[in-house]
């Protein structure tokens, strides 16, 4: 008798948990929403209406890639105008943010730009205001160069290697944890800018400790600039490109480590987003599957070793870029198909699998290995720009049908392109 009890409450719990509706995320990026954002009344407007569109929870953006913050802080500048939009100097936006939402019984996360502190494209932020030793140098084609002088991207990265700014972004964690009532922390850009960074003299100094010898030829051992058949500009791997990768994706791991054991210890939440492309994740210095999983059985860019930098065991759930048109894999084949007919061209690794909403989910699950839950996410630009917002409604179903639930980037898009009803739809079904 015990034992039937036993078991039907073992059943119980099964059915219980495979029916708890999934996550669902919305994200509200700081520098996008400022204007949006800037007031009590429009924060109470916008957390009821998300609430009501049938999401479950929001991400807080309060670092942009300025590194400037959203609320008063004792570590990092507070941003009061962005464009031309002003906020007053006595409204705290993060304690608005988290008062509203758990009025509407959201989930509510903060966020942070971790390793940028800098815009290009404004000459503003941290870097350009106190810390300029910070940044990270670049090996462009033209030799290295200090990012603030590298005319490629519009974030100013500093160097993930430097114990000075992993402590500064871990303090800022703590203090937007311990100052406000967040349910825990997302992490964005908490990686290195691109392959090309960072090849400043210190990270030279400490990957030569982690492979424990001197670099004969820098940088050109790590890779090479070469010009392929069309004048282009490509990298060329060197001998010691595959270490490089491996001490980079170290530095990554280990700091994520340290943040979120200083994160725990708030009592909160601990989670990061990622992109969407795990074959390629590796020249941003991040290797966001299980360290379980052996990505040297597939990708010829990593070491045995590699599988050790994997991070996922250390997250609470992780947000997984889904960014691709095309949803599911018949959509990519049947594209194969009409190019075929029409004797085009492929378009070469955009019709892989791994390059649709679907493929990309179940590679992350793959490589994540159901160690963390794990949220497909969308881009919404992505069906703007081809004016389809049914492909977007089939994009958000595919996540919740392949993944643990879904984020989607941003409020901004969605409200503007009058999308919510579209958005409702999805999350209904």
């Amino acid at each position: 008798m015990k034992k039937s009890i036993l078991f039907l409450l073992a059943l119980i719990m099964v059915i219980s948990a495979e029916t708890q509706p999934k996550p669902k995320f919305l994200w509200l990026d700081a520098s996008a929403n400022f204007g949006r954002l800037g007031t009590d009344a429009a924060v109470v407007q916008y957390m009821a209406k998300i609430a009501e569109t049938g999401f479950t929870g929001v991400v807080v953006d309060l670092k942009p890639i300025t590194g400037e913050v959203l609320y008063p802080s004792q570590i990092a500048p507070q941003i009061f105008e962005w464009k031309g939009k002003t906020r007053e100097k006595d409204f705290d936006f993060a304690a608005v943010a988290v008062r509203e939402a758990k009025k509407n019984k959201l989930a509510v996360y903060a966020s942070m730009n971790v390793f940028s502190e800098g815009w290009k494209d404004f000459k503003r932020g941290v870097v350009y205001q106190s810390h300029p030793e910070w940044q990270t140098v670049h090996y462009s084609s033209n030799g290295l160069v200090k990012t603030t002088d590298y005319n490629f991207g519009f974030a100013v990265f500093v160097n993930p290697a430097l114990a000075e700014v992993q402590e500064y972004e871990i303090r800022i964690m703590e203090e937007m944890l311990t100052k406000y009532d967040f349910d825990g922390i997302v992490l964005d850009r908490c990686r290195y800018d691109n392959l090309r960074s960072d090849f400043s003299d210190y990270s030279r100094q400490e990957f030569e400790k982690f492979i424990g010898k001197k670099v004969k030829d820098w940088p050109e051992d790590i890779f090479t600039w070469k010009k392929n058949n069309k004048g282009e500009w490509t990298t060329k791997p060197g001998k010691l490109y595959k270490e490089w990768l491996f001490w980079r994706a170290t530095v990554i791991h280990d700091f994520f480590e340290k943040a979120r054991n200083r994160v725990k210890a708030t009592g909160k939440q601990f989670a990061t987003y990622t992109g969407a492309w795990y074959s390629t994740y590796s020249e941003l210095g991040v290797n966001w599957a299980s360290s379980t999983y052996d990505p040297s059985e597939k990708y010829s860019w990593a070491l045995p070793d590699y599988h050790k930098t994997g991070y996922a065991e250390l997250l609470d759930f992780l947000f997984s870029g889904c960014y691709f048109y095309p949803v599911s894999v018949a959509d990519l084949e049947k594209e194969k198909s009409n190019q075929k007919a029409s004797n085009e061209e492929a378009i070469g690794p955009a019709l892989i699998p791994e390059y649709t909403v679907e493929g990309s989910a179940k590679l992350a699950m793959r490589v994540t290995k159901g160690v963390t839950p794990l949220y497909g996410s969308l881009y919404v630009q992505q069906y703007k720009d081809k004016n389809n917002p049914e492909q977007f409604v089939r994009a958000i179903q595919m996540c919740l049908k392949e993944t643990n639930g879904v984020m989607i980037f941003d409020l901004v898009h969605i409200d503007d392109f009058g999308w919510w009803d579209y958005v409702h739809k999805a999350l209904q079904n």
